[in-house]
């Protein structure tokens, strides 16, 4: 532990280091008072003083520097406290947010460095108040605010921490079901689609897994399977090929009320339908399920 957190001090003042580069930089970044010797202290500080020295109104002629600013900003968010991002995120913000133009660059920005498939880190909690705030300025146009208003839309549903949304969805009878009725331990939502060569793989992998089967077998897991698509023939006679101990459904609907970037996409939830992971990888999926 001592030595990740070394390697992150370091980190942090590779970032600062820029300073003395300012041709490198839109502008000059916060010095760190000596006093502050803790990790969390001196990222707090930094997050908290980040954007002092820039000057918002003109930043965005620069966008590529601006761009690498903000994901200097953003590398140092997973080691400052929770509030103190938050508030720092809302300050740039109501800065920004005064000029339509380059709150929407914001957006995509943050869009880019927090959401999309290149981002340094997924965090649904630091990118919504960016999505919201493009959603919310009037001069924005209405084109421009669509994927934003999607990501508000899915993420206020379906974040870690939240009840999982009371999905309706078609089963393999052709009855209707409600994801809220099922009872479980803990049941893992697998939205899949039957042709994608991952949910091939990742159906295969949870169908022949001892300890996934265990768990069925003692009740304490319940696999729901999702196709986002209607319960028509094809879906039917492809689910009846999946493990009998599962249930399947079909919703062409489901990607309104949840955060689909994976393919497949993986939730898993507890006996209160609480997400407690989202958008997993299939080998974290093994683990955490051989953890249970």
């Amino acid at each position: 532990m001592k030595k990740i957190i070394t390697n992150t001090i370091l980190f942090i003042s590779a970032i600062l280091s820029l300073n003395a580069q300012e041709t490198e930089t839109l502008f000059q970044y916060p010095h760190i008072p000596d006093i502050l010797t803790n990790l969390d202290e001196r990222s707090n500080y930094l997050v908290s003083h980040f954007w002092d020295r820039c000057n918002l109104k003109s930043a965005f002629y620069s966008k590529d520097r601006f761009k690498q600013a903000f994901n200097d900003y953003i590398a140092v968010a997973p080691y400052a406290h929770r509030d103190t991002m938050n508030l720092s995120i809302e300050k740039l913000i109501k800065a920004v947010k005064k000029d339509p133009e380059n709150m929407l660059i914001l957006g995509e920005i943050a869009q880019e460095a927090l959401y999309g498939d290149s981002a340094q880190f997924w965090s649904d909690e630091l990118y919504l108040p960016f999505a919201k705030a493009v959603v919310e300025t009037k001069k924005i146009p209405k084109e421009s605010k669509a994927r934003f208003a999607y990501h508000v839309e899915v993420l206020e549903q379906s974040q870690v921490g939240m009840t999982v949304y009371p999905l309706t969805f078609t089963n393999e009878q052709g009855n209707k079901q409600n994801l809220k009725d099922l009872n479980s331990t803990f049941i893992l939502l697998f939205i899949n689609e039957t042709d994608c060569d991952d949910c091939i793989m990742a159906r295969a992998r949870m169908a022949t897994n001892i300890k996934i089967q265990q768990l069925i077998t003692e009740g304490k897991l319940l696999i729901v399977s999702i196709n986002p698509t209607e319960a028509n023939d094809e879906w039917k006679e492809n689910a009846s090929k999946y493990p009998s101990s599962w249930i399947k459904g079909a919703s062409p609907d489901i990607d309104s009320h949840f955060d689909m970037r994976m393919t497949p996409s993986i939730y898993l939830l507890d006996q209160k339908h609480t997400i407690l992971a989202k958008n997993i990888d299939v080998n974290t999926l093994i683990a955490t399920v051989s953890r249970l």
